[in-house]
């Protein structure tokens, strides 16, 4: 059984959007729904329908490729930084979520999949670069809006730290959508 459940991630979403009656909020609420499936289906064209023409990511990560501005930059982040990467192999429960007419505020635990390669390539050290890992952290993102209800951007923090942070696990704990992407970036690294 997968370690995660991706899933998890847009269902408190669909919880907070249920009992939302402002038409903004609403309009809002949804626009992040779809943003957060689109993320984790690794549906590109779903992502970028959320967001505004000129959109700016900020994020506490400042490795290269993680802070990007412009839609030219947001694309190529998806492609390289999130689905290139494995990073869309995540469960992330939002127990706190307020929103306001500007933004919206999420609040919660991330629990993400990765292969030792891709943590190498980060600077991270591992054991085993062919191993997978699971890291548990917590996330705040504040989601601005325009005035067309349009994601303008995410703004992010992550505490990447603690004995809880990042542990080994087997294969068979994977999921299908991560065990795909593995198949893809061997195919790509044999070709």
């Amino acid at each position: 059984m997968a370690i995660i459940d991706q899933t998890l991630t847009y269902k408190d979403i669909e919880e907070k959007l249920a009992g939302a009656s402002n038409p903004r909020h609403r309009l809002m609420l949804e626009r992040l729904l779809q943003h957060a499936r689109g993320e984790v289906e690794e549906d590109l064209e779903a992502v970028l329908a959320t967001l505004a023409p000129n959109p700016v990511y900020k994020s506490s990560i400042e490795t290269p490729g993680m802070n990007p501005t412009g839609m030219e930059e947001v694309v190529r982040f998806y492609k390289e930084q999130i689905f290139g990467k494995g990073r869309h192999c995540l469960e992330s429960t939002k127990p706190r979520i307020l929103v306001s007419d500007e933004a919206i505020v999420t609040e919660g635990q991330v629990r993400s999949v990765h292969w030792g390669r891709d943590l190498i390539d980060t600077g991270t050290q591992v054991d085993d670069p062919d191993g997978f890992y699971l890291l548990t952290y917590r996330m705040l993102i504040v989601w601005p809006y325009d005035e067309a209800c349009r994601i303008t951007g995410e703004e992010s923090w992550s505490r990447r730290t603690g004995a809880d942070y990042m542990r080994k696990i087997s294969e068979a704990d994977l999921p299908e959508s991560f065990k795909a992407y593995i198949v893809r970036r061997k195919q790509a690294a044999a070709a």
